[in-house]
């Protein structure tokens, strides 16, 4: 196995320990759920700062779920294909919210408590390396970061795109457009601020998006004159 294979599959072997013990999780734990020496993940990283960046990363690529959209089996109409991708939608999302916390955690830890070298560090390592090496990027990293999150959306777009599209039939728009709002949908019901009376579950979700919140649906304007962008995620 690569040194690059083998970064990828220990920070793979750690993102369901992030979401189980947050930033506190150990090296040993990491190296028996790697199943590799603990010895291994210094020599694949330079220490656990990097160990457990390299698992945030890994935990929010969207390709799982992009696979998972792919990998559905096929329904026999829309509203059974859209509940079925708004419950996966919604599972990855639950997901991706403990990893945020714990990147929260992480990223507040390594501003507060530097140099602790047993905790995050190599020994002898400067105390602000980890900042040198994640932060010193400034506008070109944050750059970067919203141009992954941009395409990690167009991603999930796409591939939503293409469960429904079999369906254009039945749409009044095209399955592209369709797709980009019903994904925002789901995604932006999961914001604290929009599901504080409890969230909605698939079934409501699509409910709404497919029939609307009017009384008499047929009494909409029809279709959008231009193309709807695609933004980004907040």
């Amino acid at each position: 196995m690569s040194r690059d294979d083998r970064r990828a599959a220990i920070a793979t072997a750690t993102v369901p320990l992030l979401a189980r013990y947050g930033a506190a999780v150990t090296t040993r734990q990491i190296a028996e759920a790697a199943n590799v020496a603990e010895g291994t993940l210094f020599r694949a990283f330079e220490d656990k700062d990097e160990l457990l960046h390299a698992a945030l990363v890994a935990a929010l690529d969207p390709a799982p779920l992009v696979r998972a959209i792919h990998d559905l089996p096929e329904r026999d109409s829309l509203e059974t294909t859209l509940v079925a991708l708004a419950d996966l939608i919604q599972e990855s999302q639950r997901a991706t919210a403990k990893i945020v916390q714990v990147a929260h955690q992480f990223m507040g830890d390594r501003h507060g408590k530097p140099g602790q070298h047993g905790q995050h560090t190599r020994p002898g390592a400067p105390d602000d390396a980890p900042h040198r090496r994640h932060g010193e990027h400034g506008e070109q990293g944050a750059d970067s970061h919203r141009d992954a999150r941009m395409s990690a959306v167009q991603d999930i777009v796409g591939a939503i795109e293409a469960r429904v599209a079999p369906f254009a039939a039945e749409l009044r728009t095209e399955p592209r457009v369709a797709a980009s709002v019903f994904f925002f949908l789901v995604h932006g019901h999961a914001s604290p601020m929009m599901s504080q009376g409890g969230p909605l579950d698939p079934t409501q979700i699509v409910d709404v998006f497919l029939h609307g919140v009017l009384d008499d649906p047929c009494r909409a304007n029809g279709p959008p004159v231009g193309p709807v962008p695609t933004a980004s995620l907040a």
